[in-house]
């Protein structure tokens, strides 16, 4: 990576959006603000508020309609923002989905046969939107701090990974759930009085700052999970994610389709009652990363996907022709829980003391020390 400031780097980024579902038509609608519309390097059109441009892949090149009329083909369209709060509204016309809202400039190109939108915005407000993304509306200042600093950490330490892509980061929930521009003005607030703060570890790296919804009450180590064991990812008891909104779940499977799964994904002998019985009736004492079943173990991160399960903190029992699946949390459980997050904001807790009761060994700094540090 070239040596340049965090804080420089900070201003700006670039980020893929509707990434997972890339439309070849789409419609953008001016919101606030006006746009400069280029196309191969020239200007040809203007973009004010409630008037409307279309772009459609076809064989000629990218159709640009601008208020239904025809403006021409070409190979790449820019909207160049004319003031910092400008923003658009983007519906995908095929395939149609819902509009989104959002800031900043874009760049949109042809990549095998859809578009590709790069929207090119300022740091903070996709921040904002990422915040408003991840954890909605109706929350309190201080778990938004919370929020907007896990964010911008996130953001900062996988900011290369779509280098070969033409920009930083895509708005899927592998990178970060991007749907939206922040228009919430506690959000705003919470993103401007944390600026420039990050998380980093012991050695002055930033951390992986990954959460989930619920933990169930506790959380758990990194290697539960994943290969790694990370020093600042240890388990913690969590009484504040108890009996929040999606502390418990429930889901019912019949027999014959549950007992399938493991004979037939990973050949375990389910005519054998004590194995069925360990099936049938998993009780777990605790949280684990794998299913078993005798001398045969299933990875509970892909069980939980093939059943589309909240969490993999379960244990199951028999009620008629069908297996109960009795659960707690909601995510992978490693990391920060946002529901508990959400109640110690709510009793009082600072963003900081929330942040070190779910990292461990970790240090809130300004992204002008790392600067120090590094160089």
């Amino acid at each position: 990576m070239p040596c340049i400031s965090w804080a420089q780097q900070a201003d700006a980024i670039k980020i893929g959006v509707f990434w997972d579902n890339r439309p070849s038509s789409a419609k953008f609608t001016g919101r606030s603000g006006s746009y400069a519309i280029f196309a191969d390097g020239a200007q040809v059109e203007t973009l004010s508020p409630a008037s409307e441009i279309t772009l459609t892949i076809t064989k000629k090149g990218i159709l640009l309609r601008s208020n239904h009329r025809k403006v021409g083909y070409y190979h790449n369209i820019q909207l160049k923002a004319a003031q910092h709060d400008a923003s658009v509204a983007i519906t995908p016309l095929y395939p149609l989905l819902e509009p989104r809202k959002y800031e900043g400039s874009f760049n949109i190109s042809n990549k095998s046969g859809r578009l590709k939108i790069i929207n090119h915005v300022r740091f903070d407000q996709y921040l904002a939107g990422v915040v408003q993304s991840e954890a909605g509306n109706k929350h309190t200042l201080e778990f938004y701090k919370v929020q907007a600093i896990i964010c911008r950490t996130y953001a900062l330490k996988h900011y290369y990974k779509f280098k070969q892509e033409g920009f930083n980061l895509c708005d899927r929930v592998d990178s970060q759930v991007y749907k939206t521009m922040g228009w919430n003005d506690t959000i705003r607030q919470a993103v401007s009085e944390t600026k420039d703060i990050v998380i980093v570890d012991s050695d002055i790296n930033l951390i992986s700052a990954v959460f989930h919804s619920n933990s169930g009450g506790a959380t758990i180590n990194s290697e539960d999970l994943w290969v790694q064991a990370v020093p600042y990812l240890r388990a913690v008891k969590d009484t504040f994610s108890v009996c929040q909104p999606h502390y418990d779940w429930l889901k019912a499977i019949h027999t014959n389709e549950y007992l399938g799964y493991f004979a037939q994904n990973y050949q375990i002998d389910t005519s054998n009652t004590e194995i069925k019985n360990q099936i049938l009736f998993y009780t777990p004492p605790e949280r684990k990363p794998f299913y078993f079943a005798k001398d045969e173990v299933v990875p509970l991160r892909k069980f939980r996907s093939d059943f589309q399960l909240s969490s993999t903190a379960f244990h199951t029992g028999l009620s008629a022709d069908s297996v109960i699946i009795v659960g707690r949390g909601f995510g992978h459980g490693v990391g920060l829980s946002q529901e508990g997050a959400m109640l110690m904001a709510e009793l009082g807790y600072s963003y900081t003391d929330i942040l070190h009761h779910y990292y461990q060994n970790i240090h809130l700094i300004k992204l002008s020390v790392i600067d120090f540090f590094k160089d």
